[in-house]
């Protein structure tokens, strides 16, 4: 029974630890930019997909230039010729609104999504699209019935009236329309590797802590608990340093912050307790095998006569 007590903490603890540090999670279906093309603009350019780690500024720079690209060879002569006039002065205004590279970010959905105007006043593409040709209150009235929501999913007059006389279509715009991953306050969330890995090494950690604990009280040894303990040990403390809040990125957010940098000392702490516990043990064992050994034997020299020496043998056994 005792054994069991022991090793229930360390397992309650694992599973208490993927929930907590594993709140909360992306929750979205696509982590793509766009809702029409995704990331092909992204994949065209530098040849595989983005990853979580990807700067956000340039997936969204990269994108826009692609879709300008793209609606600039675009067979328009159908349309009339103040349309393409007015569609060609849009697109010299995406043009504009990408290179200055002011962005909008999503700080109220967890999964990825499009962000009309967010609390810092940064607008999306077409916002300010819109903005440049038909007032910052039009674009601010859609931002209040629309903030997080696709062009397609639009049903407004004023949105509608637009479209019919910008040149484009509704899936031209839904086409520039980024989405904009979650940024709680500046602060990137804990990642389900980082968790997952965190609790396990925990687990593990807290149970080698309990054994090592055990084995120097008792003076007990034979196991392989202290040099498995002395490894996981520094794994987790270099997992901790690793997410331990860094340079900001182009959103002038850390790396990771609050929830991670708890998780990060909490990584530091276990693994360096499990380090330090184990190497005592490894060293307490290493004592003990010499001062309980009951063989030894040894070679020596002794002198006689004319200057001689003779070499001796000898063995003592403890019974």
């Amino acid at each position: 029974m005792k054994t069991l007590s022991f090793v229930s903490v360390p397992v309650i603890f694992f599973f208490f630890s993927l929930f907590l540090f594993n709140q909360p999670q992306n929750n979205s279906t696509s982590d793509k930019v766009n809702s029409v093309i995704g990331d092909i603009s992204f994949i065209s350019r530098f040849g595989y997909e983005p990853t979580s780690n990807s700067n956000e500024s340039l997936r969204i720079q990269t994108h826009l230039e692609y879709v300008e690209n793209l609606l600039r060879n675009k067979y328009v002569s159908a349309l009339s010729f103040e349309v393409q006039q007015k569609r060609n002065h849009l697109l010299n205004l995406l043009h504009e609104y990408y290179l200055a590279g002011k962005f909008p970010a999503n700080f109220d959905h967890n999964d990825r999504r499009p962000c009309f105007i967010d609390k810092n006043g940064n607008i999306c593409a077409v916002g300010y699209l819109i903005e440049r040709t038909a007032g910052r209150h039009v674009a601010e009235y859609i931002n209040e019935k629309f903030k997080y929501d696709l062009i397609t999913d639009m049903n407004d007059e004023i949105v509608n009236d637009w479209i019919t006389v910008s040149g484009f279509t509704v899936n031209e715009c839904a086409m520039i329309q980024p989405s904009y991953r979650y940024i709680n306050d500046g602060k990137r969330e804990i990642s389900n590797e980082n968790a997952i890995l965190s609790a396990t090494l925990s687990a593990a950690n807290l149970s080698l802590n309990v054994i090592n604990g055990i084995e120097i009280s008792n003076k007990t040894g034979g196991s392989l608990a202290p040099y498995i303990g002395m490894v996981t040990g520094v794994t987790q403390i270099v997992l901790g340093i690793a997410n331990l809040p860094g340079e900001k990125n182009d959103y002038n957010e850390y790396r990771n912050s609050g929830g991670a940098k708890v998780l990060s000392l909490v990584n530091i702490g276990v693994g360096a307790s499990t380090f330090v516990l184990s190497l005592w043990n490894a060293i307490d064992k290493r004592k003990e095998s010499v001062k309980d050994k009951k063989t030894s034997w040894n070679i020596y020299s002794h002198p006689e006569k004319e200057k001689k020496f003779n070499i001796g043998f000898s063995l003592k056994h403890t019974f």
